[in-house]
């Protein structure tokens, strides 16, 4: 290959870059042209892999619940090690600013278009059932760990998108952490 040459890219690395671009600008800036600009390749090159822009999307939502089912699987799995370090460990993950902006704009989107809609009902289940499970494997009986998951998925929906309350000094990890020690408390 030579230096004038680009890499062939994948499916994933495009969705990839869209799901990145859907982050940062929200489902209206995720066009055809940003995404060749950012990619450094030629409309061609998105034409290889989607017949338009709505394919692709379609693969984005479809790649975004895909991922959450990796993470949900991953996430049981470390719960069963550790539920309470696992809990933090995934609840300041979540929170980190570009996961939080790219969900918040999963969340719009999804309020206008079925397939991202149906994407975040999946992760949210999936995400829900994890927590739940999590509150399970530290002692709690089933309907002490349903009200305390809902407690902190709402929480966390909440948190991602508007951030900590206004005006308050404290770190927003300190926040969490308080939030999810006082969760745990047995």
């Amino acid at each position: 290959m030579t230096q004038t040459q680009t890499p062939r890219l994948s499916i994933n690395d495009w969705v990839t870059a869209g799901l990145e671009l859907l982050g940062q600008e929200g489902i209206g800036g995720v066009k055809i042209q940003k995404l060749c600009e950012r990619l450094g390749v030629t409309k061609g090159s998105f034409y290889w892999h989607f017949t338009d822009l709505d394919a692709f999307l379609g693969a984005m939502a479809k790649y975004y619940e895909d991922g959450s089912r990796i993470f949900r699987d991953r996430f049981t799995e470390m719960a069963r090690k550790d539920a309470k370090k696992t809990l933090a460990e995934s609840v300041f993950a979540s929170f980190d600013n570009r996961l939080g902006r790219m969900e918040r704009a999963m969340r719009d989107w999804a309020r206008t278009d079925t397939r991202a809609q149906a994407a975040i009902e999946a992760s949210d289940a999936l995400g829900f059932a994890a927590i739940k499970e999590s509150f399970e494997l530290l002692g709690f009986t089933p309907e002490e760990a349903d009200i305390r998951a809902k407690t902190l998925f709402y929480a966390g929906v909440g948190f991602t998108d508007v951030g900590p309350r206004v005006g308050d000094q404290r770190d927003p990890h300190g926040q969490l952490a308080s939030m999810l020690e006082l969760l745990t408390r047995r």
